[in-house]
């Protein structure tokens, strides 16, 4: 009994340029969606906070009677 081979075609190891650079840039879009965006996300979502609760105190705290 012998191995079956789904296909006769031999695959080729080599990987040109355009698929090299396809896959590079897949794994850095990655990173960035992964990693980067959410990190910028919640600085900006931070400082809108901060803004919030200085313009609260600002006015709730400084009322004199």
């Amino acid at each position: 009994m012998g191995v079956i081979l789904m296909s006769k075609k031999k695959w080729n190891r080599e990987i040109n340029k355009y698929g090299m650079g396809l896959i590079i840039a897949s794994v850095g879009a990655g990173i960035v969606i992964a990693v980067i965006l959410p990190i910028w996300g919640w600085i900006i979502a931070v400082g809108g906070g901060l803004i919030f609760l200085g313009w609260f105190l600002i006015n709730n705290c400084n009322k004199k009677k």
